[in-house]
């Protein structure tokens, strides 16, 4: 078929329709035969140019369906029209299992995954905003003043001025043209100082004067007996009376000088103990609490060394990582170091200033710009972040933080005819900002674009115009269509869980509350200060649950944060620098801190490994007749060492398959068919099952399997409590979402506090988010299971009715950013639905039985 000409004022001659499987113009995406993860074989129609919410149980299916089927599918359909040579630098999506899929264009994604841990990502650049600013600072300038002046681009330059135009190059600090020359772009280095690794000189050296001589924590510490031995020092004298040479040798090293030290080491399979002599120079504790921060892996271990550590500021840059010509060159009043360091809110202010004051020639280069830009800030500001600042880091921000931060990416272009996949973009957000969500998803859906709207919120789901119902529970359970309709037909169904919140049949969350009272002990934080957060008293009821409200960005995060760190860092003796004093947390001792944060980097890690629970698995299936008969222990059944494991593919139970141009390719293991071990373990079984088959249980089959011993049932049970039944065993943690990884985590902390002897402290932040509100009511048991332990719990919560459940409710505000960050109300959920707050006024309607959101929000369709 030609098209006509634009133009043209001939029509072109009809021509006859195409043959059926020929390229048809579609209303529906017609998904058939999808089989990824645990759908089972599902055929569906989605209309075009409506907004579609795909719904469900927790785990039923729902972004199986739409992002690891729709959008994969889509990704890898664009990818192919590449070459393969760019390809070869594109992180590819597995093919998702489907049979085919028509009618399917092009798709914009927003997932839950945290994917990103540069440690350069920030707001800015997550959203592109850096880009445009990087632009108009090095465009605009060029009309203007001499890059190295510090007047205003307005004033315009100097007739005689010959100016090099400076690039965008020059205004990123991680260029050579744009980072300091000292520091390069760092902004400075953490380094342990005295006062933080000798907090009580007072005390001798072994005895308290230091935590971080406290404990044996590396090999440094056995040379210092050996030091004071050939100074003649006695160790059992204060700190303070030590001579000042042995002081400034312990804290910066002996230089070249050898010390020679004798430790021994207990043998790990016998009673007899080992002698090591070692000979060399002592390199100090300051250098040592250096050395072993900048070498740990994890967020968990780097937090262990950050009490001894101080952020010290690049005196060059003054702690901005910029070179001199970005902090020399003004745009509408500002440096670009100095406008990363605002709120979002100030930024538009600052662009609408500056849009106002561009001269002709300005206005041609810098208009488009600044448009794009005022559109970005305004999408940030409408999902509830105009409390951040530009400069604030990826990994700073709360899960929904960063997913809203990514879509303002992806929504930040004008674009049309386009499926926009978004997966529970209201994770985070309090229920007045959730308006300016729907209305987004609805411009969307009126300039043309679909938009697949994965969704646990009942008030979102039924503004769509279409739901696909998944279920009917999680897991090997889920994964079939139960309606594919608008939301009527879901509240009419009996058989959905979501129809049933639709319909207004779904059961309210139920909890008996702990009273509150002048006899409670509580934990109190003195003179917190903790980024736009303050409180010269902040009082925690002890032994209680206690919930954190507030709009998003008031302040809750922050406040999590510092109650943690600061009881942890007193129960080791030391000071943290979110507040002043900590008193009440005698009765401590473990704090746990359940975040969204991922599990590890690793595909080897999975639930299984993570609860420690196929530490016991493999210790049984040891102990079987088989086993001892060959005499393979506990780690021939690890696929992380080698042994009983598949050596071709080390345990993955794929091969990485080089393709040269493309890129690399995993395939099934043609040596173990993708089982992981080698025919010596996989013929050893327990109860009939060998260990890759437990592997592929899910965690409520395997609590059927396991009912002894007692621990590793009780890790199962645990598990199951919070929700995670549907989880196979063996499932990559890399695969599972924030909030099961929260989830993980919480089970863990179940187990820690039925096992310890003494309380503990648990912090969770939104442990119900990106939850069915069926799902709920299990995180909520399993909390009081903590406290029926004698622990004490505070969570940072938008869901109005676990606010509405707690023990008690600190609500922080009045706003979010600047105008947050303070106690607005607290006491129990009653007392605080009475104030004048935002979280209140939702108090109050989630008591008389109301809606949260306004019925007319969305009305218009």
């Amino acid at each position: 078929m030609t098209p006509r000409a634009e133009g043209a004022s001939v029509p072109a001659p009809p021509v006859p329709a195409p043959p059926v499987d020929g390229p048809v113009r579609r209303d529906t995406i017609d998904v058939v035969g999808a089989r990824t993860n645990n759908l089972r074989d599902v055929s569906v129609s989605i209309p075009k140019g409506r907004l579609v919410a795909f719904t469900g149980v927790s785990g039923s299916g729902k972004t199986s369906l739409a992002v690891d089927t729709l959008h994969s599918e889509a990704q890898l359909r664009y990818l192919e029209g590449l070459s393969p040579f760019v390809r070869q630098y594109i992180t590819q999506r597995n093919r998702p299992k489907v049979d085919r899929i028509l009618g399917l264009g092009a798709t914009l994604a927003v997932d839950q995954r945290r994917l990103n841990r540069n440690p350069r990502s920030t707001v800015a650049t997550i959203t592109g905003i850096d880009g445009h600013l990087g632009l108009l600072f090095s465009r605009l300038p060029g009309l203007g003043p001499a890059p190295h002046t510090d007047t205003d681009a307005d004033t315009g330059p100097a007739p005689e001025t010959a100016v090099e135009l400076p690039t965008t190059a020059h205004f990123d600090r991680h260029t050579p043209e744009g980072g300091c020359p000292d520091c390069h772009g760092a902004g400075g280095r953490r380094r342990a100082h005295e006062d933080l690794v000798i907090t009580r000189p007072d005390l001798p050296l072994l005895e308290g004067a230091s935590p971080w001589f406290a404990k044996w924590r590396s090999g440094e510490h056995v040379f210092v007996p050996a030091l004071a031995a050939r100074r003649g020092v006695d160790l059992a004298r204060p700190w303070q009376s030590l001579p000042e040479t042995f002081r400034h040798e312990v804290l910066y090293g002996t230089g070249d000088e050898a010390v020679e030290a004798t430790v021994d080491i207990p043998n790990r399979h016998e009673t007899a103990r080992m002698t090591y002599t070692s000979s060399q120079p002592l390199r100090g504790a300051l250098a040592e609490v250096e050395r072993v921060f900048g070498n740990a892996r994890t967020a968990e271990a780097k937090q262990r060394y950050l009490p001894y550590l101080r952020e010290d500021p690049c005196g060059t840059c003054h702690g901005s990582g910029f070179a001199p010509l970005a902090r020399s060159v003004r745009l509408g009043g500002l440096t670009y170091p100095e406008l990363l360091e605002v709120d979002v809110r100030e930024v538009r202010r600052w662009a609408g200033h500056l849009a106002e004051t561009l001269d002709p020639r300005q206005r041609t280069v810098g208009e488009p710009l600044v448009q794009d830009l005022e559109r970005r800030l305004r999408l940030l500001d409408r999902l509830g972040l105009a409390h951040l600042r530009l400069s604030r880091g990826a990994a700073t921000l709360s899960g929904g933080e960063l997913q809203r931060t990514r879509l303002v990416a992806q929504l930040g272009t004008e674009l049309s005819d386009v499926v926009f996949v978004l997966d529970e973009p209201g994770a985070g957000l309090h229920p007045a900002d959730k308006k300016h969500l729907l209305d987004i998803a609805l411009e969307l859906r009126a300039a043309g674009n679909t938009v697949l709207l994965v969704e646990h919120d009942p008030e979102l789901i039924a503004r769509a115009d279409w739901i696909v119902d998944l279920g009917p529970g999680a897991g090997r359970l889920g994964g079939e269509v139960l309606v594919s309709g608008p939301p009527a037909l879901a509240a009419a169904d009996p058989a959905s869980a979501t129809g049933r919140y639709l319909a207004g049949r779904g059961p309210r969350l139920r909890r008996t509350p702990r009273p509150v009272d002048d006899g409670t002990a509580r934990v109190e934080l003195h003179g917190l200060r903790a980024h736009t957060a303050a409180a010269e008293l902040l009082r925690i009821p002890v032994g209680r649950l206690t919930c954190l409200t507030g709009v998003s960005g008031s302040g809750k995060s922050s406040v999590l944060g510092a109650l943690a760190g600061s009881v942890a860092a007193a129960l080791r003796g030391t000071a943290a620098d979110t507040v002043r004093a900590v008193t009440g947390h005698d009765g401590f001792g473990w704090v746990a801190v359940v975040d969204q944060e991922p599990l590890g980097r690793t595909p080897r890690s999975n639930p299984a490994t993570y609860s420690k629970a196929f530490d016991i698995i493999r210790r049984l299936f040891a102990a079987t007749d088989t086993a001892r008969a060959r005499g393979v222990d506990a780690s021939w059944f690890s696929f992380n060492t080698a042994g009983g494991r598949c050596e071709i593919c080390a345990g993955h139970g794929r091969r990485l398959v080089d393709m040269h141009f493309l890129p690399d390719m995993w395939v099934v293991c043609d040596t173990c068919d993708g089982r992981r071990y080698g025919p010596g373990v996989l013929d050893i079984t327990y109860r009939g099952l060998s260990v890759d088959q437990v592997l592929e249980l899910t965690v409520a089959e395997a609590g059927e399997v396991f009912t002894e011993p007692r621990q590793l049932a009780e890790i199962l049970s645990a598990l199951d409590r919070v929700g995670l039944g549907y989880l196979r065993l063996g499932q990559s943690a890399t695969e599972l979402s924030g909030g099961e990884a929260q989830r993980l985590k919480l089970a863990a902390a179940i187990q820690r506090g039925a096992a310890s002897r003494r309380a503990g402290l648990v912090v969770l932040d939104e442990p119900v988010s990106g939850l069915h509100p069926s799902d709920v009511q299990r995180v909520v048991d399993a909390l009081d299971l903590l406290l029926d332990s004698g622990n004490t719990v505070v969570v940072a919560e938008h869901d109005i009715p676990v606010a509405a459940s707690a023990d008690w409710v600190i609500d922080l505000g009045p706003g979010a950013g600047p105008d947050g960050g303070a106690v607005v109300a607290q006491g129990t959920p009653d007392t605080v639905a009475g104030a004048d707050t935002a979280t209140a006024g939702y108090l109050r309607r989630y008591a008389a039985g109301l809606p949260l959101l306004d019925a007319a929000d969305g009305a218009e369709r």
